[in-house]
């Protein structure tokens, strides 16, 4: 059984600018853990493709497979949370991506395996999409 954990966060970018920055090691990096300095990004962005973000100073990191794409509006992964030396079990997230207000409204749903660890995924994901959405605020400000 798992446990559905669903987030959204407004981002002032077209969508197809946001489903970018999921797809490339040069567009997460821009506001995936931008805060952890030593965190590498490795993103094949096609159907089947792997990526793998870690931090080995922090020794988190979280791989997996891209399932889904169909720009500019869903994107499917597995999702697997390195802590350490140890995998946790493989998960699905789904990305929604949907016009809205001028920008895009970005819905994260994560089946979630351990109850234990939704109220951690809750938080950090509302870390990172805030962190996308203020990635392109600050693009915005300075033109581009």
């Amino acid at each position: 059984m798992t446990h559905e954990l669903v987030i959204t966060q407004h981002v002032p970018a077209p969508r197809p600018q946001v489903y970018a920055a999921w797809l490339s090691p040069e567009g997460m990096s821009r506001w995936w853990w931008v805060t952890i300095g030593d965190t590498t990004y490795t993103v094949d962005g096609r159907v089947g493709g792997d990526y793998l973000v870690q931090s080995v100073a922090a020794g988190i990191g979280v791989r997996g497979t891209f399932r889904t794409l169909r720009e500019p509006d869903l994107i499917e992964l597995t999702w697997t949370w390195l802590d350490g030396d140890s995998a946790g079990p493989e998960e699905q997230v789904r990305v929604d991506l949907a016009e809205q207000d001028g920008g895009t409204l970005v819905t994260v749903t994560h089946q979630v395996v351990d109850p234990d660890g939704v109220e951690s995924y809750r938080q950090g994901w509302t870390h990172v999409l805030d962190s996308l959405s203020r990635r392109f605020d600050d693009t915005q400000a300075v033109g581009g």
